[in-house]
């Protein structure tokens, strides 16, 4: 039996759509000259446009050829699957710009929303296995950018950071001290909250992973989860797993420092740097 789809499957299907159309339109093609070049219908065109239809691979391989893409749109191509950080951007960004709330936790590093562009390129170049110089100008590019996402409302964030995250020198003494003064200044903004998990908490109900919950807008959205480990990431959109997730952050706020004393601890890991 078919499974239905998704909120992480319709926006997929929608981004493949509008990059499709406006590399056609770019192109100066018709939908007709477009389904010519690829040995496809107008209609065929049409519909995956119109996002009646969902791109079968076959199709979009011979689109990406047609509007010579170089695998640019072929990698829009919805996927099942655990995704590979490179297929992120795919995959995580287009939820995390329709979200008008998140909740997220991370043990490793400082989330991508809090982070330097200094800070984001050091870790970046932690890659494994490593990519070309390119490659890792094109995610931090996507990274900055997701912080500067015009929104009809402000994202209403809640981080909870463990205490780890915030003690890894990524990058040096000098871009971590830069990096703590940058989240000090985004707890100034009361749409963002942040919380210190600290090693004196013990055993968490995340020990075993970062993960994010976006709430989506729109009339019949529902949260999804992200999450990620070492044998990759994958968003999950099943509510009973996204509401075990949801009661796991909501124990992780209940054990971290208060965001007041969170700031006061940050503050004094700013100072240590100097």
């Amino acid at each position: 039996m078919a499974r239905e789809k998704t909120a992480v499957d319709e926006l997929a299907l929608s981004r493949f759509a509008d990059e499709l159309r406006a590399r056609r339109v770019s192109a100066g093609l018709s939908q007709t000259e477009l389904g010519q070049l690829a040995g496809y219908s107008r209609q065929a065109v049409g519909e995956v446009e119109r996002l009646r239809q969902p791109p079968t691979r076959k199709l979009a391989e011979a689109l990406d050829k047609a509007l010579e893409a170089r695998g640019e749109l072929l990698a829009l191509l919805p996927r099942r699957g655990v995704p590979e950080r490179g297929r992120l951007m795919i995959g995580y960004v287009p939820l995390e710009r329709q979200a008008t709330s998140l909740d997220q936790f991370h043990a490793q590093v400082v989330p991508a929303l809090l982070q330097t562009e200094d800070y984001a390129r050091a870790d970046l170049a932690g890659t494994v296995p490593p990519q070309p110089s390119s490659v890792l100008d094109e995610w931090l590019r996507t990274r900055m950018e997701r912080q500067r996402v015009r929104r009809k409302h402000p994202l209403a964030a809640q981080f909870v950071i463990d205490e780890g995250a915030l003690r890894r020198q990524i990058g040096g003494p000098e871009v971590m001290a830069a990096q703590y003064k940058h989240i000090l200044s985004q707890m100034d903004d009361p749409f963002v909250t942040v919380q210190v998990l600290p090693f004196s908490a013990g055993a968490h109900p995340a020990q075993h992973g970062a993960c994010t919950i976006l709430h989506l807008e729109g009339p019949h959205a529902e949260p999804v989860l992200y999450v990620e480990t070492m044998a990759g990431s994958q968003i999950v959109a099943e509510p009973t797993v996204v509401a075990q997730a949801a009661r796991r952050f909501a124990a992780l706020r209940g054990i971290a420092l208060s965001p007041a004393h969170s700031r006061e601890y940050i503050r004094a890991l700013a100072t240590s740097e100097h």
